[in-house]
This record gives structure tokens, C-alpha cells and sequence, in this order.
């Protein structure tokens, strides 16, 4: 299992690939290896495959 203090991306902001309900920008919250929690600008956290997801 991933470790999120050994993980830099964890806190990064982000752009989506694929807007979520409008938002487009947000931070990784988790990273679960393929996958990562985002929480965007309104709040609502999501996961996202990781391909679908720009580190800013």
C-alpha cells in the first residue's frame, strides 16, 4: 500500500482532464497507486484515474 508521507504528489494542485460538475482545478488528497483522491474547488472530492489528472 502507498504511503501518503512518502508521497510528493499528495497536497500538489491539479488540473482535470475531465471537468467535475464544472471545476477543473483541485488538490490530490490520497494516492492510491492508479488512482488519486482530488478534492476540487467546491469541496467534492472525486478519484480520477491518473492519466486523467495534470500536476501544476
Amino acid at each position: 500500500m502507498y504511503s501518503d508521507e512518502d508521497n510528493e504528489i499528495v497536497g500538489a494542485f491539479c488540473e482535470l482532464e475531465t471537468p467535475f460538475r464544472g471545476y477543473t482545478n483541485g488538490v490530490v488528497v490520497c494516492d492510491y497507486g492508479f488512482e488519486l483522491l482530488v478534492r476540487v474547488m467546491s469541496g467534492a472530492s472525486v478519484v480520477l484515474n491518473r492519466d486523467e489528472v495534470y500536476i501544476i
